[in-house]
């Protein structure tokens, strides 16, 4: 490796390191706020709430109803500019659902957005798991009459 290139890589680690800092900052200032405001609802609710480690750049929650069925949300840094959040539902005698991602600019990742990704994600989990609980039951009923 020449001059140049130590060079330039110090700095683009140097860059990378300032974006880090920036997501670090959007998960402290509104996607911890948002969680525990989430995490208070769904445990009065039933749900068991875990946060399992994270690394710098990646925040992961865990809403859980059953220990087979529940939702996992991650935000994590995208690109330089950009976060994502991706919502894992799993459903007991179902399984994983297809995870669904969705990406906005640090720009835009406000408190209303990140709030709406933890709504999202939840509604999207209860409705999985109301679904798959009206087919085990439609099972159950025809193995009952037949």
């Amino acid at each position: 490796m020449n001059d140049w290139q130590r060079t330039f890589l110090q700095k683009l680690d140097t860059a990378k390191k300032q974006w880090l800092h920036k997501f670090e900052r959007f998960a402290s200032d509104f996607v911890e706020p948002a969680f525990d405001e989430f995490a208070e609802f769904t445990a009065n609710h039933g749900f068991r709430v875990a946060t399992p480690n994270s690394e710098p750049g990646t925040r992961l929650y865990k809403f859980g109803l059953t220990e087979n069925g529940y939702v996992l949300v991650t935000f994590r840094m995208r690109s330089l500019e950009e976060v994502e959040v991706c919502s894992e539902v799993f459903v007991p005698s179902v399984g994983a659902f297809e995870p669904y991602t969705t990406h906005a600019s640090f720009q835009d990742a406000t408190a209303s957005w990140t709030r709406k990704q933890f709504q999202n994600s939840l509604e999207r989990f209860v409705t999985s798991f109301g679904e798959a609980g009206s087919i085990e039951a439609d099972r159950t009923e025809e193995l009952v009459t037949a």
